[in-house]
């Protein structure tokens, strides 16, 4: 594991509470924990050849870091069959309810992982992973030492880079204007090229429908906060 981020073990947790208990208990052949995950590191594939898994012609496997509630997940399993599918979270609650939605309508192109997204050298080789979708991470913003805490950064980046496939794409929505372009910033140094911005992603004369928002876009929307996106292409 990385020595520099800090991933902590769920065995560790004193006083686990209902969320925390469902990854040993009822999602515990859906959601990996900081234990299970890393071992499966350069052979994701075949964590899914191996429960069962309907065989999928010439597999790829796509990413989610940071699931929210797991709207955003559920659609991109239910849209693309052809995909495996893996969402990483750090906090029992997000994971559990993401997993618990695509269960709810019997899909198994997925897998969760509860991990610390920052260590995400531990569960991937290199050129791994196809397409990564980050969106809205916690900017920081309010203090200038909260900084620190920011996944994008340039090490994590670079991490990033490396893991996905040639010709795989990054996916980047957050509402934080200043978040927004420091990341492009990160991202392009670390070789990422730009494909497509918009800084205001659901234009007021052009209403997005609420019933297919994820939680943090519906949020953002209704306050007429705009919604900034990137596609960045790893070429």
């Amino acid at each position: 594991m990385s020595q520099s981020v800090k991933v902590g073990l769920t065995r560790n947790i004193k006083y686990p509470s209902e969320y925390v208990k469902a990854l040993s208990g009822r999602y515990k052949n859906w959601i990996l924990n900081e234990e299970s995950a890393v071992l499966y590191k350069g052979k994701w594939l075949s964590l899914f050849s191996n429960q069962g898994q309907e065989k999928i012609t010439n597999p790829i496997i796509d990413l989610e870091i940071g699931t929210g509630t797991g709207i955003h997940f559920k659609k991109l399993c239910l849209q693309n069959p052809d995909h495996y599918f893996l969402a990483l979270e750090i906090k029992y609650k997000p994971l559990i309810q993401t997993i618990r939605r695509v269960r709810n309508i019997h899909l198994k192109n997925m897998r969760g992982i509860r991990y610390n997204a920052k260590a995400i050298e531990n569960l991937f080789e290199e050129n791994e992973i196809n397409n990564v979708y980050l969106h809205f991470p916690d900017p920081w913003l309010k203090k200038r030492s909260q900084k620190k805490h920011q996944l994008v950064q340039p090490d994590f980046c670079n991490k990033l880079y490396q893991i996905q496939k040639p010709h795989s794409f990054l996916d980047f929505k957050t509402d934080s204007l200043e978040y927004f372009e420091s990341s492009l910033a990160h991202f392009k140094k670390s070789g990422y090229k730009i494909e497509k911005i918009n800084k205001d992603l659901y234009l007021k004369e052009q209403p997005p429908q609420l019933e297919k928002l994820s939680q943090f876009e519906l949020i953002f929307v209704k306050k007429q906060q705009a919604v900034k996106y990137a596609k960045l292409l790893k070429t």
